[in-house]
């Protein structure tokens, strides 16, 4: 028993912090489970820099000029796994070789937003329902659209988060200047390693690697 005693606490001595640091909290958000890392933000997230990456920043939900017409976000940082940042990083690169520029609505979503949102919306297609959580919740999802090299946004034949057929990558009533920028953004996803959604034209998983679903929420610098 000594024996077995001494072993335990050589293990922790041995034990690297950070693995101690992402043991899993299960916290509870309208009544739904979901898990948040201890650790600090850096080992598990990553930060997307919109300067450095000459990216424009249009967090739809940092703001109230979105569809719950309500300010969700403290401040437009915006967080991915550091896989998924890599993937985004490339599609970025690809896009600047082309002259246009990435334009992020959204990255990383905290589960108990995903609650809010769905409960006025209410249906799948558009907001994913809670429970497992989306890939958003799971820092996996990014919603974005494309601008030329003057930051004027390209035409997409709806606008991000209409619920509603527009919306569908295969509409047929939109323009063919429309058509070729939803292709044009789902080609340089696509090469990136991401995956579109039929859905909704600005939404793109990374389907690489699973995440666990997080509570995380980001202060404000």
């Amino acid at each position: 028993m000594k024996f077995i005693k001494n072993l335990f606490f050589l293990c922790l001595i041995i034990l690297p912090s950070s693995a101690v640091a992402k043991t899993p909290v299960v916290n509870f958000s309208q009544g739904e489970q979901f898990l948040q890392m201890q650790d600090s933000v850096k080992p598990v997230w990553k930060e997307i820099n919109f300067d450095s990456l000459a990216i424009i920043n249009k967090m739809a939900y940092a703001d109230t000029a979105n569809f719950m017409h309500e300010k969700l976000y403290p401040c437009a940082r915006c967080f991915f796994r550091p896989e998924v940042a890599k993937a985004l990083e490339k599609a970025n690169e690809r896009a600047q070789n082309k002259g246009y520029k990435l334009v992020i609505y959204d990255c990383y979503r905290p589960y108990g937003i995903q609650v809010k949102m769905f409960k006025l919306v209410n249906n799948p297609m558009y907001v994913a329902k809670p429970g497992k959580g989306s890939y958003h919740n799971r820092g996996a999802a990014v919603d974005l659209t494309l601008a030329d090299e003057n930051g004027n946004i390209l035409d997409m034949g709806g606008a991000f988060d209409d619920f509603s057929s527009i919306s569908h990558y295969a509409n047929d009533s939109i323009s063919k200047t429309a058509k070729k920028n939803r292709k044009l953004l789902r080609s340089i996803m696509v090469k990136a390693g991401f995956s579109p959604y039929e859905s909704e034209w600005w939404h793109f998983n990374y389907l690489q690697k699973s995440f666990a679903t997080a509570g995380f929420q980001w202060d404000c610098k």
